[in-house]
C-alpha cells in the first residue's frame, strides 16, 4: 500500500470515528427530575457512561431535559407506574429530530431541524439495573419472591410492598399489609372446589340476602337482632323445637 492510499484510508477512518462520535444509539440512565408529576410522561435523565476523552481523563455527560417515557400503553389502555429521581432505564435516540412531535399528538410531524441520533432527542424506557441492585433479587423484597413468577408490584423493599403474583403453577396470589378494596357493579365468585375465608370480624351489609349453601356448620355464639322466620325443623340441644309441649303447669297458690 502506498503512502498515498495509506494516508487517505486513515483520513477516511477518522472521519467515520469522528462522525460516530458524535451519534448517540442508546445508553443507560437514570432519572435526575421528574416533569408536572409525570402527567404528561416527561422526565429528565442523565447518561450514566462517562466520557472518555483522548487525554484518558473521564466526565460526566451532561443531563438531557424532557424526555419521553416509554409506558406499555395505547390510546385506551396501559400500565403506568411511579417514576422518581434515581430511576435506572434506557435512554435511546431518534433518528430525527422530536420537538416537533412532542409538541403534537402524536400524529406525523416535520422535523424543525436535520439532527440525526442527537443527544437532545432521547426516548427513556425505565428498567434496566446493574446486577447489584436488581429488584428481581428475591433478597430485595418483603414477600417471597420467585423468578419463574410473572409479578405486579409496587413500593419494593418496603413496609407498604404490594403484589399481584401470577405463579407458575397457576395459582394467582395477592400479597399486602395494607388494604384491599373491590369496587363494581356486580361481582362473582365461583370456585369449584372448597372456599375458606379467615378474617378478624367480618360484617357484611346487604339489602337482602339469600344463601343456598346446603349442610351448614357454625362454631360459635351467635346474637340476632330483628325478626327471624323459619321452614323448617328447628332442633336445640337434642329437642325438637316446634314439636316439642311443655306439661301444664299447676295454678298459683292463693296466700
Amino acid at each position: 500500500m502506498s503512502n498515498r492510499e495509506g494516508s487517505l484510508q486513515e483520513l477516511l477512518q477518522a472521519a467515520v470515528q469522528s462522525q460516530t462520535n458524535n451519534m448517540y444509539t442508546a445508553i443507560p440512565c437514570i432519572v435526575v427530575a421528574v416533569r408536572n408529576n409525570l402527567e404528561g410522561m416527561m422526565v429528565d435523565i442523565q447518561p450514566t457512561i462517562n466520557q472518555k476523552l483522548k487525554d484518558g481523563t473521564t466526565k460526566e455527560r451532561p443531563a438531557i431535559l424532557g424526555v419521553p417515557v416509554q409506558f406499555p400503553v395505547s390510546t385506551r389502555a396501559g400500565f403506568t407506574f411511579p417514576i422518581e429521581v434515581g430511576t435506572p432505564g434506557l435512554a435511546v435516540f431518534s433518528m430525527r429530530n422530536l420537538d416537533a412531535w412532542k409538541a403534537g399528538n402524536g400524529r406525523p410531524a416535520n422535523p424543525l431541524n436535520f439532527a440525526k441520533f442527537d443527544k437532545g432527542d432521547a426516548i427513556f424506557i425505565p428498567g434496566i439495573q446493574p446486577p447489584s441492585v436488581s429488584v428481581n433479587n428475591p433478597s430485595k423484597r418483603v414477600w417471597q419472591h420467585s423468578t419463574s413468577d410473572a409479578v405486579v408490584v409496587n413500593n419494593i423493599g418496603t413496609g407498604q410492598e404490594v403484589e399481584v403474583r401470577l405463579k407458575a403453577s397457576g395459582d394467582v396470589v395477592i400479597n399486602t399489609n395494607q388494604n384491599v378494596f373491590v369496587n363494581c357493579d356486580i361481582a362473582t365468585v365461583t370456585a369449584q372446589g372448597d372456599m375458606t375465608l379467615s378474617c378478624a370480624n367480618l360484617d357484611v351489609t346487604a339489602d337482602s340476602a339469600t344463601f343456598d349453601i346446603g349442610a351448614t356448620t357454625w362454631i360459635g355464639n351467635i346474637s340476632h337482632s330483628g325478626n327471624y322466620a323459619m321452614t323448617g325443623t328447628a332442633t336445640f340441644n337434642g329437642v325438637v323445637f316446634n314439636t316439642h309441649v311443655h306439661g301444664s303447669s299447676p295454678p298459683p297458690s292463693n296466700p
